[in-house]
């Protein structure tokens, strides 16, 4: 399945779905290599399937409260 010819989910974007499905890809490749176990098709696939069917939790931070934050310092010591 192309992402170009996907019609996304009421209230998500086709651009949305790729960053998370991108992400999930990544963590199944880890676990797949951890774990030596394979998955039914193509990683970036079974990704894209996870995310459509909403089963790959997801959630936004609002940029505006991340800016609010303070930052941490570490001081450097002399040891």
């Amino acid at each position: 399945m192309k992402l170009a010819s996907f019609v996304p989910p009421p209230g998500k974007s086709k651009y949305e779905l790729a960053i998370i499905a991108s992400r999930e890809a990544r963590r199944l490749n880890d676990w797949v290599r951890r774990s030596g176990e394979t998955l039914p098709g193509k990683v970036t696939a079974v990704a894209l399937d996870r995310v459509i069917r909403d089963e790959v939790p997801f959630y936004y931070e609002d940029p505006a409260q991340m800016m609010m934050e303070p930052i941490e310092t570490i001081e450097p010591t002399l040891e």
